[in-house]
């Protein structure tokens, strides 16, 4: 476009010097002059107004800023939602006040592989929380929640720890299930005064490591889980 407005600029000032000269050396007539002079500067106002072309662009093809943004996309966290479900714990300090303890508190351990600390358990289906329990500064016992994502799953759960148990030298098992779905006592030969007690419940598996008592207290939690 400047380049346009520069060569019309020297056009014009040639047509000019040209016109001069003519008049100066009176090679044409004052007739012929004025003409030429009309046809030059309608030549010119043509050349201007076709410098700066008239384009239309259609709206359609036009797009606001605002709607370049790229759109969000919808996560669906059903799935993920229904994993975290099944690791979020049943038992809780909570519960365990509602049971009857006056001041229950609960500290995590890690699991050992073992339940009872003699009972080796291991499966991939599963995922163990183990706690310390303690009712104010008194120490109550151990307590596992072994989580899985479901009924069927944790059926086998229960078999496995209740085979462990048959397996062991320093007691046997009493299945009796008095409490939920399923459960079974080891009566250990030494520990006479100590519980050990697992209990299956819908997809999860408890086990209760307590002193003997305590067990009318534990035995309003047995009944308080799901």
């Amino acid at each position: 476009m400047q380049k346009l407005t520069v060569f019309s600029a020297i056009l014009s000032l040639s047509i000019i010097l040209v016109i001069g000269d003519l008049v100066s050396h009176d090679y044409l007539n004052k007739e012929n002059t004025q003409e030429i002079v009309e046809e030059a500067l309608e030549e010119i106002d043509t050349i201007e107004s076709s410098e700066e072309p008239s384009v239309e662009f259609p709206e359609e093809d036009l797009t606001p800023i605002e709607d370049l943004e790229p759109e969000e996309e919808e996560v669906d966290l059903s799935s993920e939602s229904t994993d975290l479900k099944v690791l979020v714990p049943i038992l809780s300090e909570a519960l365990l006040l509602e049971s009857g303890f006056f001041d229950p508190v609960l500290k995590d351990t890690i699991f050992s592989g073992y339940v009872f600390q003699f009972l080796p358990f291991s499966d991939a289906d599963a995922f163990v929380y183990q706690w310390n329990l303690f009712n104010g500064e008194s120490f109550v016992g151990s307590i596992y929640e072994i989580k899985y994502p479901n009924e069927t799953a944790s059926f086998q759960g229960y078999l496995a720890l209740r085979q462990a148990g048959a397996a062991q030298k320093v007691g046997s098992v009493n299945e009796v299930n008095n409490y939920k779905d399923a459960s079974f006592y080891f009566n250990h030969d030494t520990k006479s005064q100590t519980v050990h007690l697992v209990i299956r419940s819908g997809s999860n598996v408890y086990a209760f490591e307590y002193a003997h008592r305590e067990h009318d207290s534990m035995k309003n939690l047995f009944d308080l889980l799901p």
